[in-house]
């Protein structure tokens, strides 16, 4: 069924503020793209995009933009950084709450029969405790105040991986190999030019970010960190988890947290204060659990001496924004579809499906300055859906108004009618 007739404004008008240097048939393309990943139900497929637009384009026109076109995924990333941090300084200039940095990766998964696509290995999902072949990428996030955007996304690839795809490349294009802890220290000095001055900056992450060489980094920009802890850490020469043993018997400090499905939630917190092997200063460690003597307790590390375990512990919560992120990336934009070959094309898929999230956050924030209700991104996403169907289902009727046979409407809008056996 076609669902698109022309393009959206608001995806005309939000591209056209990024200010790229593409040529006229790739800024179409990238503008096409956009609206076609907004309205494609279920898989996300060049050829399945190329089907919801009236008078479109082959799928192999889309193939090439991202196979040969000339065009640069790293400017896109340089410009939407840069338009949604100025867009956060013009909008959020009275805000005084610290800004939050958050990192993590997360995996799309593939067939297990998938083998000519550069980006897809095998990786352990840790959270169906198995192996899968997948496309593995580390993310940047930003929350301050009442917003919140994505803001860099760069693949990742094993070293041995690295190697291996080599064997095939010569000279330019060959691939550099580079560990989750620096292209996430990589990101961040991409974002560091741009954040507003005078802030508070935290850097969230999980256990597996918690490097002391990172942590050090970012303490030296003057930030802090909130990151969990793995139970083997060392605190001033001991292990976290013999710091908990130690504990037995002292009084706990309980927090209660919101949940995201509006709950709340009581932890039973002990605070330890010490010193993290290779980190300059003091930290602070928190160790929480469901409740006294419940299943094996977390741990979470915080450079701000000065903060509480509750407001630690809320300050974390942050993260979960790129959860919610990585489903409306995975589950309605497509993000796992591709069925791209060369590791450079699949770097271009994930810079314009994150070009388009952005897209619903900055229209969504748009859309509450003028009509005062928040709203959620799955609100969003509907609203641009239901006006392209509008469009459609106008100019669907326009055509019959001037005389066009109503099968031969419904043809082009639906398909052939197919015979039933």
């Amino acid at each position: 069924m076609k669902t698109i007739v022309r393009r959206s404004v608001a995806v005309v008008t939000f591209i056209g503020l990024l200010g790229l240097t593409l040529s006229g048939p790739q800024m179409r393309h990238l503008e096409r793209l956009a609206d076609l990943l907004v309205m494609a139900p279920r898989r996300k497929t060049l050829a399945q995009l190329a089907a919801q637009e009236l008078d479109g384009v082959d799928p192999s026109n889309l193939a090439d933009f991202f196979r040969i076109s000339p065009w640069d995924d790293q400017d896109l990333r340089v410009h939407l950084l840069e338009l949604i941090l100025n867009y956060l300084k013009k909008h959020n200039q009275s805000c005084t709450e610290p800004l939050y940095l958050i990192i993590d990766d997360s995996l799309a998964n593939k067939d297990k029969a998938t083998h000519k696509l550069e980006a897809v290995d095998w990786y352990f999902d840790h959270k169906c405790h198995r192996p899968v072949k997948a496309s593995n990428h580390i993310s940047l996030s930003l929350s301050w105040g009442t917003f919140y955007f994505p803001l860099l996304e760069f693949l990742y690839l094993r070293q041995a991986t690295v190697q291996k795809r080599n064997r095939k490349r010569s000279g330019r294009r060959k691939l550099v190999y580079k560990t989750k802890l620096e292209l996430a220290q990589q990101m961040l000095e991409q974002v560091k030019a741009w954040l507003p001055q005078g802030i508070a900056v935290y850097v969230l992450f999980d256990s597996w970010y918690t490097s002391a060489k990172l942590v050090r980094w970012i303490r030296n920009q003057q930030w802090h960190v909130i990151a969990g802890l793995k139970s083997n850490r060392k605190i001033s020469g001991c292990k976290v988890s013999a710091w908990h043993r130690s504990f037995k018997g002292s009084p706990y400090e309980q927090v209660r947290l919101g949940l995201a499905n509006g709950k709340r939630r009581t932890y039973w917190t002990r605070l330890l204060f010490g010193r993290l092997r290779g980190v300059p200063d003091s930290v602070h460690v928190i160790i929480s659990q469901k409740g006294p003597g419940l299943g094996a307790p977390r741990y979470f590390l915080c450079t701000d001496r000065t903060l509480s375990a509750q407001e630690i512990l809320q300050r974390y919560q942050k993260r979960w924004g790129c959860e919610t992120d990585y489903w409306q990336l995975k589950e309605q934009l497509g993000l796992g579809d591709y069925r791209l070959q060369s590791y450079e094309a699949i770097a271009r898929w994930y810079s314009v499906v994150y070009l388009v999230l952005a897209y619903l956050y900055w229209r969504k924030y748009e859309e509450e300055r003028s009509h005062g209700s928040t709203r959620s991104l799955s609100e969003i996403l509907q609203e641009a859906r239901r006006e392209h169907y509008r469009e459609c289902l106008r100019q669907a009727c326009t055509e019959v108004a001037e005389g066009a046979a109503i099968e031969a409407v419904l043809t082009r809008y639906l398909g052939p009618t197919k015979a039933v056996a």
